[in-house]
Order: structure tokens, then sequence, then C-alpha cells
């Protein structure tokens, strides 16, 4: 049986706790994504409390990325301008449109067919 170096063992460590922290890290976003909210189209929905909604989905990706980053100023400035509203406690939505894990809402006595964009992670299950 052939011992391994010194040098050898300490690669092997180093690629066995690389391939741990792949795997934590995917484990985390199969995760995060498990947590997710399934939608359909048409399906009246509440949002958490704190959710906002943005004009378009591009908005919606800015906000996220500044909120994920701890840019809170910048993130604020999209909802100076409207670009963002927080949406009221206890009302209920009507899903107009799911792409991804975005998911397009307008209020649920609403007849419109265009509204904001939020992430179904807002959406209370």
């Amino acid at each position: 049986m052939r011992r391994l170096s010194a040098t050898a063992v300490a690669v092997l460590a180093v690629c066995s706790a690389s391939l741990v922290g792949v795997a934590s890290a995917q484990e985390a976003q199969e995760a995060q994504e498990a947590q997710a909210v399934s939608v359909k189209p048409q399906q009246t929905v509440q949002l958490k409390p704190g959710s906002y909604g943005c004009l378009s989905r591009d908005k919606l990706d800015a906000v996220s990325q500044h909120e994920q980053a701890g840019e809170h100023q910048q993130m604020q400035e999209y909802f100076a301008d409207f670009r963002c509203l927080s949406t009221p406690e206890n009302q209920s939505y009507r899903v107009v449109r799911v792409v991804g894990h975005d998911v397009e809402f307008v209020n649920a006595a609403n007849a419109d067919d265009q509204g904001l964009w939020t992430s179904d992670r807002s959406i209370k299950q």
C-alpha cells in the first residue's frame, strides 16, 4: 500500500473543503427555491407584511440587488419617485403573470392586465 505525501494530503483536504463549500452553497440555493411559493395566473393571493411591488421586472431586480447589498439609500430612491410601492397589508391581489420567481399582480378587485412586479417569496403561503 502506498502512502500519500504530506502535500498530496493537503491538496486532498483543500479539494474536499471546496466541494463541501460548493455543496453547501447549492443546498442553500435549493432551500431558498423550496421556500418560494408556486403561483399561477388568475390566482388570488396575499402578500407578506413589508412587501412591495415595482413598475417593471427591471426595477424589481435593481431594488432587490440594492437590498441584498445593504444599499438602503439607493433602494429608497425607487420608492421616493414611485418606481416601487409598498403594498398594504391584508389586501387580496390577483396574479397576472409569472416569469421565473417574478410575479406580476394587481388588486383582486381590479380588471387591469398590467400591474406591479414582486418576488414569489413575498407571497403568503
